[in-house]
């Protein structure tokens, strides 16, 4: 069977969270508009097809789990940097909170703590230091000091 009975649950959820999340990434970056969307496109197409089925057996669940945390925190410097080269006017917290891409960003998250509950579910004592919270905190960081540096060096 393709999915386990006690995660088809998660992996259902992570698959309609991903799917929303691409369509309305499509919604508003048409590739039509601008040949850069191509990208995110393809990316959310592979969490949308690529990352369940992989969550579905103990032999691949590590990838998936890294394919999507990896998805999560470039998703997340690309929405910050965003909002942050297009801030709302005028700069109020109601504008911080409703007018940028933190709403966005709070959901994608969850995408993060879906995968923690399937990889939970095959590697119940835990991988030991890698894949917790602070590892992903830490690995947050190194992305957005590349992140920053490519912006800074290639502008």
């Amino acid at each position: 069977m393709l999915f386990n009975k006690e995660i088809r649950g998660p992996i259902l959820g992570l698959l309609l969270l991903s799917l929303g999340g691409w369509m309305l990434h499509f919604r508003i970056h048409p590739i039509t508009a601008n040949p850069s969307n191509f990208v995110p496109f393809f990316i959310g197409l592979l969490g949308v097809i690529v990352t369940p089925v992989l969550f579905s057996y103990k032999r691949t669940v590590i990838v998936a789990y890294l394919l999507n945390g990896i998805g999560v925190l470039i998703g997340t410097l690309a929405m910050a940097a965003f909002s942050i080269s297009h801030p709302p006017d005028p700069v109020t917290s109601a504008g911080v909170i409703f007018r940028t891409t933190l709403g966005d960003i709070l959901i994608l998250f969850s995408k993060l703590f879906l995968g923690q509950v399937i990889l939970s579910h095959f590697y119940p004592a835990g991988l030991g230091r890698m894949f917790n919270l602070s590892w992903w905190i830490r690995h947050f960081f190194y992305f957005l000091i590349a992140f920053s540096l490519g912006h800074f060096l290639w502008r």
